[in-house]
Order: structure tokens, then C-alpha cells, then sequence
């Protein structure tokens, strides 16, 4: 008589999750530690690595000096200056400068061509 077949799939993230849950360590306030130093919080929507970058769920990344670089590649930075892949800037003051050079103060009035 022959073995069955057996089919089995893989998923690799799961895989890789399990792997690494061996070792983890579970804190009280729900937060989980990975076994390299990665701190996991509690409502599980961001992870922030030994080198002090968090990466959070929803895409963004944000680094030990504030700044964030969102998903579309979007760089918010901590004195409030914002770059879009574009190239278009909008300034801490509330000012915006677009790449074609065109910029506008805050209350949205031309001060540039």
C-alpha cells in the first residue's frame, strides 16, 4: 500500500514569525522583545529596533533624529519641513515651494515665480 500524499504550504512570513517568537520575551504591559533587541508594543502596530529606528504599521519609518520617511517617500522632518519625491517643500512657517518655483506663504498668496 502506498503513503498518502500529503500536501503542505508554507506561508515564509508565518514561518519566520514562529522562528522568531522562539525566545521572545513577553512583558506585562503587552509589549514583546525579540530575541535580537527589537521591542514589539503592545497593540502590536510598531516595532522599534535596537539602532533606535521604529518601523510602524502603517508604512512610515521614523528615525532616532525625527524624521519620518512615509510609504510614498515623503520626508517629514522634526522642525515641521516637509519634502514630497516630487520635490515640492512645504516649510515649518506654513510657506509652500513648488518644484517648478513657484511658492506661496502660508495664507496661500504668490510671493514667487
Amino acid at each position: 500500500m502506498p503513503w498518502p500524499t500529503v500536501n503542505v504550504n508554507i506561508d515564509p512570513v508565518a514561518l519566520i514569525a514562529l522562528i522568531q517568537t522562539f525566545g521572545a520575551t513577553t512583558h506585562q504591559d503587552g509589549s514583546t522583545t525579540l530575541p535580537d533587541g527589537s521591542l514589539i508594543d503592545a497593540d502590536k502596530t510598531s516595532v522599534t529596533r535596537p539602532d533606535g529606528i521604529i518601523q510602524h504599521e502603517d508604512g512610515r519609518v521614523q528615525y532616532p533624529d525625527g524624521r519620518i520617511v512615509w510609504p510614498d517617500e515623503t520626508i517629514e522632518y522634526a522642525d515641521g519641513l516637509i519634502v514630497w519625491v516630487d520635490g515640492t517643500t512645504k516649510f515649518p512657517d506654513g510657506s509652500i515651494k513648488y518644484p517648478d518655483g513657484l511658492a506661496y506663504d502660508a495664507a496661500g498668496n504668490l510671493i514667487s515665480e
